[in-house]
């Protein structure tokens, strides 16, 4: 055999080596480092004022937890600050998915580690009675509605990513003793807010309708990209490695 072919030949075979030993790694880093977005669910809510035991309707409080959990096994998590908006429906309206404000809260910004889940307890005060004494049903139940906005970003290793919008939402029922219905906690979903809610009677800041009519005629363009995982992550490693053991097995 010529030498030079010879050479020719361990030249691309390590050649190709390289290139499949690259693409393989980039596969195990994309499978290690892709980022899941944090699970939020309600733990324990409680309104005083709907205690018919307790006949406290002038107590103007409403107590809740929110746990978030981290899924992923090697990245961090950075909140901004997150800010709640309790909500509930005006039995005395005609259109029973009206919503009406009620009170707000904020948990300042603070850091998950992976694999870790954060309780968040506070207390909404003060919280307007009357509105919530009209959302009683005959049964003395209520149903109430938790908006969470905030801002999260990654850490990956020493790397921090950069920060992308987070909102979730969820209907809590109250039964006539002012506690959550539901014993098991409460999964937060992606929000269900929409321009019809806010021309129904949401009474809330100007910048949350702004941003809810905004996202609402953007049908998700944005929110879309936002919502799957931390989109570098997932697109470029594997499709990098998929087309390099393509090349290898062809060239075989």
């Amino acid at each position: 055999m010529d030498p030079d072919e010879e050479l020719g030949r361990k030249c691309c075979s390590c050649f190709l080596k390289f290139i499949f030993t690259a693409g393989l790694s980039c596969l195990f880093l994309w499978l290690c480092l892709r980022s899941g977005r944090p699970k939020c669910s309600i733990q324990n809510f409680y309104v005083p004022a709907l205690n018919k035991t307790l006949r406290s309707q002038d107590n103007t409080t409403l107590n809740f937890m929110v746990r978030c959990d981290n899924p992923n096994k090697v990245q961090g998590i950075y909140y901004d600050d997150v800010h709640l908006n309790f909500y509930t429906t005006n039995t005395t309206k005609t259109n029973s998915s009206a919503l009406v404000f009620v009170g707000n809260y904020t948990v300042p910004k603070f850091y998950q580690g992976h694999k870790k889940k954060a309780k968040k307890w506070g207390q909404v005060l003060p919280l307007n009675n009357q509105t919530v004494l009209r959302a009683v049903w005959p049964n003395g139940s209520a149903v109430f509605r938790l908006e969470l906005k905030t801002r999260v970003s990654f850490r990956i290793l020493l790397w921090k990513t950069t920060s992308f919008g987070f909102n979730r939402g969820a209907d809590v029922e109250v039964n006539g003793d002012g506690v959550i219905a539901q014993k098991k906690g409460i999964k937060m979903k992606k929000s269900i807010l929409t321009k019809q809610n806010l021309t129904d009677g949401i009474d809330i800041g100007a910048d949350d309708i702004a941003d809810a009519v905004q996202d609402d005629h953007k049908k998700g363009t944005k929110l879309k990209k936002s919502d799957s995982s931390f989109p570098l992550l997932t697109t470029s490693f594997p499709i990098c490695g998929l087309m390099n053991l393509l090349v290898l097995v062809a060239i075989r």
